[in-house]
Formats: C-alpha cells, structure tokens, sequence
C-alpha cells in the first residue's frame, strides 16, 4: 500500500470457499430479521444524510478558505492540511459506502457519490478492483489481498519475505503511510489499470480509462490549477498545502483502515495445501482475519463506521450507520457457533496493538499464534444482545 505497488492476483479466479455454512445460515437470518422488524431499509437512514452532507459542505468550505483567503502563508498550509483530514472523512463516510452500494437503493445515486472518490483523485474503479472484489472476498490471504502486499519496504503478513530493515518497520511505516495518497493519485491507479483485471484476465475498457483521466483531470484542475491560478496564495504556498493535504489524507486512511486487518489476534489464512480452496467458510474466514475498534459514536461518526469493520466485512452492502445495532447480533451468533469476534479496544489500544503487530512482523515472528489483546466477552455481548 505505502509505496503504490500492486502485485499480481492471478489466483483470485481460482480460489473458492467451502460451501454455505450454518453460522453464514443462522447470522444471516438474524440480521434480516432484524431488518423486518424494525421495518428499516440496509441503505442510508436521516442520519447517514445529515452526515454525508455535513462531511461535503465543511471539506469544500475548508479548502476554498485556504485558496482564496487573505490569510498568512502559514494559516493556508494549516487549512490546506486540515483540508486533507476532512477529504479523507468524506471518502470513509460517503465515497466508501456509494461505492460499496450501501448508500443507496439507486445505482444512479451510489455512483454519483462515487464520484468523490475520484474528485479526491483515487479512481473508484480501482478501489473497486483492490478493495471490493481482492480485499473483501480474500482477506489476508496473501498473494491475493493487495493491502496485505505493499511491497518491499513494509512486511505485513508472515509469508512475505524478510529483509533485515523490517525490523524497523514500526517506526519507519506511518511516514510512509503519509505517502499513501498521493502514491495512489499519480501512481498505483495507473499501475492497476495496466494490469489485467484479476478475476476476469482481461484488460480494462477504454470507458474505464476515460473514467480514470476525468477523475485525475477533476482533482488536478479543483487543487492544484484553481488556486495557482485564481487563488490568493503563492505557488510555492500552494505546493506545499497540496502536499501536506495528501500527507494527512493518506495518514488518516491508512491508520483507519490498517486497524483492522493489521493488529495483534487476527489470523492471515491461505488456501489449504495443494488446493484453490481456503479452509473456513467466507463469514468465518473474515470473522478470524477482521477486528473491531474503538467504543464511542464519536469514533463512528469520524470513522465512517469502519470501527465496526467486522460488520462492514459481513455485510458490506449495509449502510455503516446500522453497524451499531448490528454489532451485538454478530457477536451473540458468533458466540453460539464458537467463532472469535475480535476487538482491539479503544482507538489508542488498537494503534498500539498495529505498532506491535508490525514490530513482531517485522522480527519474523509467526503472528498466527499471537493472541489478541482484547477480544470481546461473548458472554457479555449475549446479555447484550438478550
């Protein structure tokens, strides 16, 4: 992820999961039961779209003050920054969930919003590629989950080959985290896009290439040509706010997302030996390879609910605001199945945990065998749930 490359998935047309399971079975039912009786709909409710309108007003206004305010040099590098925050918040909490289809019952509607994505200079049909299809459907499988394969300055799973400097790697990643946005903007969406799509071995369509240089063309023109020719700033002023927006946009998506999947408990989980076949049926595989965090709405609303990333995992075509309610339910029928639900605690203990997991990985150790540092009392979330 941090240097923009993106390996080959070749195997991802190959691999399978075992077939419906009895947890998938029952989890299923309980989650549609809860939506029939409630009576509400898996997209969007009034809060998503206060928030979602929220998140597009203030980052605009935010960005639009740094071009065109006469304000000091070093207030425009502060807005321009803070811009880069706020932008990363409306890719977790609006583009993430349109491009998922979680947004809305429309599919006019999801891909409008979609388009923030692209406006932020990340191409929604590569997201769509790497994240929706790779990392969803095979989760820390190596070889195949692009975000565990950063290339050979991070190491994020045991299978991956060592180099002496990975001993390092806790303090050197999240500088390189900082790289991640910009990386993606001029670099890894390229390097995607000349591939061969990885589950159908084809090259993509010349709509889709289109898609992509309007997209750039629209970030480019809306950060960088806007206010270096109409705005208030110097060049060298607006340099270095773009920069340091991709700077603490790429931190905050990185940090968010890498809690997840990257921290002490979860289980990285090939195929069984000498077979296309991963050994636990799909809801189990991401239960055993996905951890929740943080413990406040406050953490919700910013996060875009990817603090419920195994709700979001399970059910991906749910809008976040819903992961919430749907938290005691997975963790109740997940208890009765004798399945983990992982959580890594607050916000600052699942950062600690990440700066951990990447240390042990870095000194080679076999994280499989790693306990978690939390994981939620089952017990408990059954009281809950009752």
């Amino acid at each position: 992820m941090a240097d923009g490359s993106v390996p080959a998935s070749s195997t991802a047309n190959k691999l399978t999961f075992p077939a419906d399971t009895a947890f998938q079975r029952d989890l299923r039912d309980r989650v549609e039961a809860y939506f029939a009786t409630t009576a509400k709909s898996k997209a969007a409710d009034r809060a998503m779209w206060l928030k979602a309108a929220f998140w597009l007003v203030v980052s605009p206004v935010i960005v639009l003050t740094a071009f065109f305010a006469p304000v000091p040099a070093a207030v425009s590098i502060g807005l321009f920054t803070l811009g880069g925050f706020c932008l990363a918040f409306v890719e977790m909490n609006v583009g993430h969930d349109a491009i998922h289809g979680s947004l809305s019952t429309s599919k006019k509607v999801n891909n409008l919003f979609a388009w923030t994505f692209d406006a932020m200079g990340a191409s929604s049909t590569t997201w769509r590629v790497a994240h929706n299809l790779l990392h969803h459907t095979y989760t820390n499988v190596p070889g195949v989950d692009t975000d565990i394969e950063p290339g050979p300055f991070l190491r994020f799973h045991t299978d991956a080959k060592h180099y002496p400097w990975h001993r390092f790697q806790f303090l050197y990643a999240f500088p390189l985290y900082c790289l991640m946005s910009i990386l993606w903007v001029y670099q890894r969406d390229f390097a995607q896009m000349a591939s061969r799509h990885p589950r159908t071995g084809k090259h993509y369509p010349a709509s889709e290439w289109a898609k992509l240089f309007i997209g750039k063309a629209m970030h480019v023109g809306f950060f960088l040509v806007l206010p270096l020719t109409l705005g208030a700033q110097t060049t060298s002023v607006v340099l270095l706010g773009y920069l340091g927006f991709h700077m603490t946009a790429g931190f905050t998506l990185s940090i968010v997302f890498q809690l997840a999947h990257l921290v002490e408990g979860v289980r990285y989980i090939g195929p069984v030996a000498g077979q296309d076949k991963l050994p636990r049926g799909w809801m189990e595989h991401e239960l055993l390879t996905t951890a929740n965090f943080g413990s406040s709405k406050v953490c919700t609303f910013f996060t875009g609910g990817l603090d419920h990333q195994i709700e979001h995992h399970l059910f991906p075509n749910i809008c976040h605001t819903h992961y919430p309610q749907l938290s005691p339910i997975v963790a109740a029928c997940a208890a009765e199945h004798g399945i983990p639900y992982l959580h890594s605690g607050s916000f600052l203990q699942a950062c600690a945990s990440h700066v951990r997991m990447l240390g042990r990985l870095g000194r080679g150790e076999d994280t499989n065998a790693i306990a978690p540092v939390v994981e939620r009392d089952n017990q408990r979330q059954l009281a809950i749930a009752a």
